[in-house]
């Protein structure tokens, strides 16, 4: 695999918005699975794995629900006492 296929601590936290010692840390409780480089011991984490968990992530949120039509409007600004600012 080309070296662009593995992503560093750093890399891995900016790909997923997390701080880096939060990749630390699900690499220790095996959430996120990494690979250490002999002699360093520096940590370098499958693309494949880091978009397994912006997956995860992502299905906490609800799913996306459509308004209904007559809450689309094309009113724009600010509405007091029933006039549009």
């Amino acid at each position: 695999m080309p070296t662009t296929d593995f992503l560093n601590v750093r890399q891995a936290a900016k790909e997923l918005g997390v701080h880096e010692n939060t990749i630390r840390n699900w690499e220790d409780k095996r959430v996120l699975h990494g690979i250490r480089l002999p002699g360093s011991g520096f940590r370098r984490f499958p693309r494949e794995e880091i978009e397994r968990m912006q997956r995860e992530m992502l299905s906490q949120y609800a799913p996306a629900t459509e308004l209904p039509d007559e809450a689309h409007t094309n009113v724009r600004g600010h509405v007091v006492d029933g006039d549009v600012l």
